[in-house]
């Protein structure tokens, strides 16, 4: 397997005042989401969007990549439901953007942004949108544990961490069965063995809530999901500086 590249190495070719206009406007409203969708999930989708590209020789222009990946989750703090309309909205009525992009790039990435979510029922309208939606896919098991409880301490803060071990492990049993799996437009070595890895650890239910209890740092499984601070430390692969 291939070296890893960086969220900066991957970004090098990204037109430098479209990355300033971004990190400065649209970063900071990621502080207003959920920790698991923050500027760290931002930033990996970044990451894998480009990764994508690159390994499955698309060829995609990489100021529209940079732009859909930073921009696909912005407003979710105000309804998680439709928040892929939310953030296509914002984008398209920052008239700021037409400095760098033309009406028809805009629609492009408008629609990418719209078409990203893995319920969405119908195929996304170009190769922006099956890109980034593939990117918002998790690619490590980790990655799925700290994200899911954040998540977790936001929509159902009253369970106990034993219950919520129970509703988690049904959940991602759903979620990555052979039967039902999620929407994955370009499946490349790395999600392939996550999903490998992650099948086999849903088979053992007592690997699972350990392992789980061990990278989310939880002390008492008797309490609340919201009396638990979650990770204190980025696992390998999570920080994308």
């Amino acid at each position: 397997m291939a070296k890893v590249k960086t969220y900066e190495e991957y970004i090098k070719k990204v037109d430098s005042d479209l990355r300033k206009y971004i990190e400065e406007n649209v970063f900071p409203e990621y502080e207003k989401n959920d920790k698991g969708h923050n500027i760290l999930h931002i930033k990996e989708v970044i990451r894998r969007s480009f990764e994508l590209n690159e390994s499955m020789g698309l060829g995609l222009n990489d100021n529209l990549v940079f732009a859909i990946a930073a921009c696909h989750d912005n407003g979710k703090y105000v309804d998680h439901k439709t928040h892929e309309k939310i953030a296509a909205e914002r984008f398209f009525a920052d008239e700021n953007f037409k400095r760098f992009f033309s009406d028809e790039e805009r629609m492009i990435i408008k629609e990418a942004i719209e078409d990203h979510r893995s319920s969405f029922e119908e195929e996304p309208r170009s190769s922006y949108g099956k890109l980034v939606s593939s990117a918002d896919r998790n690619s490590t098991i980790d990655i799925v544990f700290i994200r899911s409880f954040f998540v977790g301490k936001e929509r159902t803060p009253d369970m106990t961490i034993e219950e919520f071990l129970d509703f988690t492990i049904n959940r991602l049993r759903k979620r990555y069965s052979e039967e039902d799996s999620e929407n994955m437009f370009y499946e490349d070595e790395i999600y392939v063995k996550f999903l490998a890895d992650m099948r086999r650890l849903l088979k053992d239910d007592k690997a699972f809530k350990d392992r789980y209890c061990r990278v989310n740092n939880i002390q008492n499984r008797n309490n609340k999901v919201r009396d638990e601070a979650g990770y204190r430390e980025e696992p390998a692969g999570f920080s994308m500086q």
